[in-house]
């Protein structure tokens, strides 16, 4: 393959990636717009600091069997309150301390106050996702809605978590100790 059609090659799928609705891409799809004699590591590459130099981020993660690719910028998504940041930290706490597959019954329990409002957005928007294992129905929190944590908070901890929660007052005392 010649380089100039290795750089369209390219072109197209970072095109693919800024364009695409879903925001999370299967790395099947994007496989589908290269030609088969080119290996796909070669082309998604360059991709990674292509994007970096313009500010945004390419990260890959895998979800119930298969690799996404999904595109990420620094900051927070101003559509998501504080207050719903909170819980889907203390979901991707959960799901990454205690179970990956949240029990839907007993999520919908810690969560029922909010479950119509705050939940069914980030269910709306793909950062979870309702799935049936085993004839059990699960939450998991999906790469997107973890990319939306991973510029805000770096130690994510259940225990600190809940420490915060329980006792806000003495954590951002010990916060402003700090600085």
């Amino acid at each position: 393959m010649s380089q100039n059609s290795l750089n369209e090659t390219i072109k197209t799928i970072g095109k693919y990636l800024i364009q695409n609705q879903q925001r999370m891409v299967r790395e099947e799809d994007l496989k589908n717009l290269c030609p088969s004699s080119v290996d796909f590591n070669q082309l998604i590459s360059p991709l990674y600091t292509k994007y970096k130099e313009i500010g945004i981020e390419l990260i890959s993660s895998n979800f119930l069997g298969e690799k996404y690719y999904i595109l990420t910028m620094e900051g927070k998504d101003k559509s998501i309150s504080p207050g719903q940041y909170g819980i889907l930290a203390l979901l991707i706490a959960y799901s990454n301390e205690i179970d990956e597959n949240m029990n839907l019954s007993e999520i919908k329990e810690i969560f029922s106050d909010v479950w119509t409002t705050d939940i069914q957005i980030f269910l709306d928007q793909d950062y979870l996702r309702i799935i049936t294992m085993n004839d059990h129905e699960v939450m998991r929190v999906t790469p997107l809605g973890k990319s939306l944590l991973k510029n805000i908070i770096k130690d994510l901890k259940l225990k600190n978590l809940m420490e915060l929660f329980e006792n806000p007052a003495s954590s951002l005392q010990n916060d402003k100790n700090e600085w």
